[in-house]
């Protein structure tokens, strides 16, 4: 990938950073980094080090999280491809042969899931 020098301004002081990323996603980046700095550097007086250090540890705890939900949604769906390849390969089906299987999966099942898998994404 092509690099190119981009200017940018964080917290209004001036940076020329090497990226190749769309203008769009560096626009992006910007914008957050500069809500989180100044978020931070509203909670009381300190250096612009300790406001970006602070705004540092803010970022990661946030990352962490969304690292942790993203692990178990992702365990989630192993667990439900296993399930299905489970049902695939030991050939469950009904009388003519549509899925689900006879008295397998009801609707009410399905509204639990979408309750448990929206629950799932708030946290």
């Amino acid at each position: 990938m092509d690099t190119r020098k981009v200017d940018i301004t964080l917290q209004g002081k001036q940076f020329t950073i090497r990226t190749a990323e769309d203008q769009e996603i560096i626009d992006e980046i910007v914008d957050f980094s500069n809500a989180k700095l100044g978020e931070i550097a509203q909670a009381g007086p300190m250096s612009r080090h300790n406001v970006a250090l602070m705004a540092l540890l803010a970022v990661v705890e946030e990352l962490a999280k969304e690292r942790e939900t993203l692990g178990a949604l992702k365990e989630r769906i192993r667990m439900k491809s296993a399930l299905i390849l489970d049902m695939l390969e030991s050939g469950t089906t009904n009388d003519d042969g549509d899925n689900p299987p006879a008295g397998g999966i009801t609707y009410s099942d399905v509204q639990d899931e979408k309750r448990g898998s929206n629950k799932a994404i708030a946290e």
